[in-house]
């Protein structure tokens, strides 16, 4: 609820910005950006998926098949702007882009880094949102990003809940 409020206290319509205007151009390109990196993700879950096993595997399944969700939620969105979604890149594309991954730690590891981007940059985008429903709508993908990285933490054995101070002490 907090972070749906992120943005502004108007009651606008969904794509329009206080001044009365239409939001949907920038809307639309904020939530292409987004669709890129749920693109991002589904290849990366894809990629990944033949070096994991037990419940890892299980986890990337899972993961894989919500941020397919995210992805067709946000392409539905764009649409709905009058806009037409980014395309996926190919596979070979995504994969160039990709460290090399030699086993489920390296795929864990890159998981939780593609987590930790896409949170931030939902965290960064909630505010530029100008309608209140897409501002709702990054935020719940936001939560469910930071279930992920707590489930691929733990099975990297890493803790799952942070510190609640970070204080640069590593003894």
């Amino acid at each position: 609820m907090f972070l749906t409020a992120c943005g502004g206290d108007d009651d606008t319509a969904p794509g329009k910005d206080a001044a009365g205007g239409r939001g949907e151009a920038s809307d639309a390109a904020i939530l292409n950006s987004a669709l890129d990196l749920e693109n991002t993700a589904i290849a990366a879950y894809g990629a990944g998926a033949a070096l994991l096993k037990g419940p890892a595997l299980e986890a990337g399944e899972l993961f894989l098949e919500q941020e397919r969700e995210h992805a067709n939620g946000l392409a539905q969105a764009i649409k709905d702007l009058g806009v037409t979604p980014n395309k996926p890149k190919s596979a070979g594309e995504y994969t160039a882009m990709f460290p090399k991954l030699r086993n489920q730690k390296d795929v864990l590891e890159f998981a939780v880094d593609l987590e930790n981007t896409a949170v931030a940059a939902y965290i960064d985008a909630l505010p530029k949102l100008k309608s209140r429903e897409l501002r709702g709508t990054a935020a719940a993908i936001i939560t469910n990003e930071a279930e992920h990285i707590t489930v691929l933490l733990d099975a990297l054995g890493q803790p799952a809940v942070p510190d609640a101070f970070v204080t640069g002490d590593r003894a």
